[in-house]
């Protein structure tokens, strides 16, 4: 038991009670665990949607570079054309807000800062810018090559999204900066609109992009077109220009108006329907440089409580320098949701954990409880087979002795003779009791067939038990009386085993009755009922669930010696029960024991 007890411990209960704590642990990290996958589900919305404004700001420069080369091919040359080339490039290209001409000199031939206020204004913020007198920081991604930023500004280039990679990597490469310059980017560094979920929060506040500090003819290099962006009194001048295959050839460009540019991005936003999200859980926007919305999604808007924190969207992705410092940014629409989803995991996986473990101790008691009883009932095997080898031993030896005496000669007394034969007939039948009684057992432990069934009369078989066992009883001093209240209690059943039940009912009333035993017959409704009473000191009440069970035998007859086998009761019930009734106990009126058989007269095939 000790020994069982010890593996069982080492082999299951401390695995499971290292799984139930893992379990428990899990638990406690599942808003983590959820946070984490949905940012990354997030993120690859955002990313995604930042890739398709990108392609979209490409389109817009696609479209200008095609627009440039019908009005290039209408004029012959790009010198007839750069006089007015902002006129015609308005006409031409609705999405322009102002189109330029430049030499590499430095030269301005397009707009006249006359033709309109936005030429003007346009002309005022770039005219040192484009001939050269002067760098400003600019943000520019060229066709053919992406530019590295200056190793001053590298630092400041971390991803900042949950892919911990950026949408784009491009910069300038340009003289170092001087100290003041140093300064400025520092600041621009900082970042306005901080995720709340990114793979390295010590990048949340960093810019992905910064811009260098170049004039115009740096910029453009020996490439042929490209697109670069200014932030200017808080707002964005996004430009593409187009070098013309020519020698000595200008430069044409465009400042493309931001509101059609946005204008144009709201059909990216709409078209990420309910398919990604059918729950609807998220909403997505465009964040300008100012962490403002410049965009947000018709299809799934954002409730009225998001909007006052539009700079702490739940992940958000930048869009690179084809708009610096613009993001693709997602809010969920109940952002408690997450936390009620682990809650509710946690205190499934708690219910579970919980559920195993009052299983396993379950368990451990229902294998406890089964290991003490296959070791009483190992006891009372053994037990039982010290019984019986004492009770096989004792008729024998009579039988033995008194046969002995009679063959020798040595008692010639009648009487004696006659004494000695009734003492040899009744070991011989109590002999032959505990033997039926053990193969009986063993019959019914292998489920063999009941024996053959005839019409038989319960009075009968009673009658005849009693006259069988009286002289014995009579010779113990043991008083048997009879009352039988009907005539006859015909049924079908087996008469042997009926008699086997009365004859084991008498022979525990012989044991415990006190000298007093009473064998009353009687019929109530379609049942026959044989009571058997005793004087007794009766069963105790903790032992009444045990007494019909084999090998069980109560204290006080094992203290004063009594003898028996303990399987008389058990047989008697299964015998009973075979026949479609059982046996019970009852205290008897005034003290004492009763037990009765009743069978059932109709169900068991009796005869009316």
């Amino acid at each position: 038991m000790r020994r069982s007890a010890w593996i069982f411990l080492a082999a299951i209960l401390l695995p499971s009670l290292a799984l139930a704590w893992l379990a428990v642990r899990s638990a406690r990290d599942q808003q983590v665990i959820l946070e984490h996958q949905q940012a990354i589900i997030s993120q690859n919305i955002t990313d995604a949607l930042a890739r398709r404004v990108q392609d979209k700001v490409e389109e817009s420069r696609s479209v200008f570079i095609q627009t440039t080369q019908n009005l290039l091919k209408q004029k012959g040359s790009a010198r007839p054309l750069a006089e007015n080339f902002n006129q015609e490039l308005l006409g031409a290209w609705d999405t322009a807000e102002v189109g330029f001409a430049v030499d590499l000199n430095g030269k301005i031939y397009s707009p006249k800062p006359q033709q309109s206020a936005v030429a003007g204004v346009f002309r005022k913020e770039n005219d040192r810018f484009l001939s050269n007198r002067e760098n400003v920081p600019v943000f520019a991604q060229n066709a053919q090559q992406t530019f590295a930023l200056n190793s001053n500004n590298t630092a400041n280039s971390q991803p900042v999204t949950t892919k911990d990679k950026a949408i784009s990597q491009s910069g300038l490469v340009n003289n170092p900066p001087n100290p003041n310059q140093a300064a400025q980017s520092s600041q621009q560094a900082q970042r306005l609109v901080v995720p709340q979920q990114a793979a390295n929060p010590q990048r949340v506040a960093v810019y992905n992009t910064l811009p260098a500090d170049s004039n115009f003819r740096k910029l453009i290099g020996t490439q042929s077109s490209g697109a670069l962006a200014r932030l200017l009194e808080d707002k964005l001048r996004l430009m593409v220009w187009y070098r013309p295959p020519e020698p000595g050839s200008l430069v044409l460009g465009a400042q493309i108006s931001q509101e059609k540019l946005v204008a144009s991005l709201q059909p990216l936003l709409d078209s990420i329907g309910p398919d990604s999200d059918p729950k609807g859980a998220y909403c997505i926007a465009i964040l300008d440089d100012r962490g403002k919305p410049a965009v947000t999604s018709r299809t799934r808007p954002c409730p009225a409580g998001e909007r006052r924190n539009w700079k702490h969207p739940f992940v958000a992705t930048e869009i690179g320098e084809a708009l610096p410092h613009w993001e693709a940014a997602l809010y969920l629409v109940d952002p408690q949701a997450i936390s009620r989803s682990a809650s509710t995991l946690q205190l499934t996986l708690g219910l579970i954990v919980l559920t195993l473990f009052a299983a396993i101790l379950l368990g451990v008691w229902l294998m406890a409880a089964d290991v003490r009883r296959q070791m009483r009932l190992a006891q009372q095997k053994t037990d039982f087979v010290s019984n019986v080898s004492h009770e096989l031993k004792t008729p024998l030896t009579s039988i033995r002795m008194f046969a002995d005496m009679l063959a020798e000669g040595r008692v010639t007394e009648p009487a004696r003779q006659a004494s000695y034969l009734r003492i040899i007939s009744a070991e011989s039948a109590r002999l032959t009791r505990l033997i039926n009684n053990v193969l009986d057992f063993a019959r019914m432990q292998r489920g063999a067939p009941a024996r053959e069934r005839r019409i038989c009369d319960l009075v009968e078989v009673v009658r005849e038990v009693v006259d069988t066992c009286r002289p014995h009883l009579e010779s113990e001093a043991v008083s048997l009386a009879v009352e039988i209240n009907a005539e006859k209690l015909p049924l079908l059943g087996d008469r042997d085993a009926l008699a086997q039940i009365v004859m084991n009912l008498l022979s525990n009333a012989e044991k415990y009755g006190r000298g007093e035993i009473l064998v009353r017959v009687r019929r109530l409704d379609n049942q026959g009922w044989v009571d058997v009473l005793d004087r007794g000191p009766g069963v105790p009440a903790r032992k009444l669930e045990t007494i019909f069970q084999p090998f069980t035998r109560l204290d006080e007859s094992q203290a004063s010696g009594v003898s028996g086998s303990g399987l008389g009761l058990t047989l008697a019930r299964g015998m009973a029960q075979a026949h479609g009734g059982d046996v019970t106990y009852s205290p008897r009126e005034g003290g004492g024991s009763c037990f009765t058989l009743c069978v059932s007269l109709n169900a068991a095939g009796g005869v009316q």
